[in-house]
């Protein structure tokens, strides 16, 4: 029986929602950005913006990492402990930096949006109207990393899943089974 909150041979109903949920809208955010530049403007690429907006799914993201690292903080002391051997040491500073990015990324372009004077929309509620102004310094950290830091974050991601399917096909311990709510070795 799978718990809701973590412990020390799975992860609960709640970090693998989490989990699965950043999943779904980091890989909605990337399928909307890559149509477009494969693409440009067509009806194929104006209904994904529609369904899921850049600026919205960036927000959305965040919200959903924050409460990630609010879970996390309630369930620190209970969660499958990380190896101390090299690759756990690896592992646990990928995490760091993927949730680092999750964070930054929509704060960076936040600012950037705030610093142009646009408004700041999440779908359709407006959340800070527009202005007329510029502030050059909030605009100049989105302007200047926002672009590469996504294309780390895709690179993290994708190593992310290819480190999951050599946990699951290649050693075939448990590291996979713990946040895919499969059978876990050790639970009764």
């Amino acid at each position: 029986m799978v718990n809701w909150r973590d412990t020390p041979s799975h992860y609960g109903r709640v970090s693998r929602a989490l989990h699965w949920l950043t999943a779904v809208l980091v890989a909605f955010q990337f399928i909307v950005v890559l149509a477009w530049r494969a693409m440009g403007e067509n009806t194929i690429t104006l209904l994904l913006a529609r369904i899921g907006p850049h600026g919205s799914l960036g927000i959305l993201i965040l919200l959903v990492t924050l409460a990630r690292l609010g879970w996390l903080w309630i369930n620190r002391k209970q969660r499958p402990p990380s190896s101390q051997a090299p690759y756990g040491r690896l592992a646990r500073l990928s995490h760091i930096t993927l949730y680092g990015l999750l964070l930054w990324l929509p704060a960076f372009a936040l600012l950037r949006q705030y610093g142009r004077g646009g408004a700041i929309h999440f779908y359709s509620i407006e959340l800070i109207p527009a202005m007329e102004r510029e502030i050059a310094w909030m605009m100049a950290p989105a302007g200047a990393l926002h672009s590469p830091l996504s294309w780390l974050l895709l690179a993290l991601v994708i190593g992310h899943i290819v480190m999951a399917l050599i946990h699951r096909f290649w050693l075939k311990d448990d590291v996979f089974t713990r946040i895919t709510g499969g059978s876990y070795v050790g639970d009764s």
